[in-house]
């Protein structure tokens, strides 16, 4: 009984300390999808972000988008809420089991209140079965995801 009390107590702490966004989710993740790859990553062309997701994880990839700390919460008392960063997190499961990881930064300029949000790469990976690789910019995906694909194996092929 004492731990579920504790567990309580430390779920509600964590509950209460949580970031409370001053952005409506689902404009921030709409306005993700329809940004410029281009602005996160100059090299890429100038498409729509959930296109070229779209293009670099294939046509049978599922996809959840979500908003949230960029997993800077800890939770520990004291914790600024206004110094955690507010992420747009994409994630695509592949057909073939790999996964990509994509957390953009959204930063709402103080300065100037009607300005619309920056958004930056905050955090991109690739995991695989085998291993978890950290991208250091979008354009470094392709080549990633052509290293790691591992054709299916077919038995017909071996006699």
């Amino acid at each position: 009984m004492q731990k579920l009390t504790i567990s309580l107590v430390f779920l509600c702490a964590i509950l209460v300390s949580a970031k409370s966004y001053s952005f409506d989710d689902a404009a921030l993740i709409t306005q993700l999808k329809k940004l410029s790859v281009s602005t996160l990553d100059p090299t890429l062309p100038a498409v729509r972000f959930d296109q070229w997701l779209r293009t670099e994880a294939g046509p049978d990839a599922r996809y959840q988008w979500e908003v949230n700390d960029c997993g800077e919460q800890t939770g520990a008392p004291g914790q600024n809420p206004d110094e955690i960063p507010t992420c747009v997190e994409a994630d695509a499961w592949l057909k073939d089991g790999r996964e990509i990881v994509i957390m953009i930064a959204v930063t709402k300029p103080a300065a100037a209140p009607g300005r619309n949000q920056s958004f930056s790469v905050y955090f991109a990976q690739l995991v695989t079965t085998r291993e978890r690789i950290t991208i250091k910019q979008l354009s470094d995906f392709p080549a990633a995801l052509v290293r790691t694909h591992e054709p299916p194996s077919n038995p017909e092929i071996a006699k």
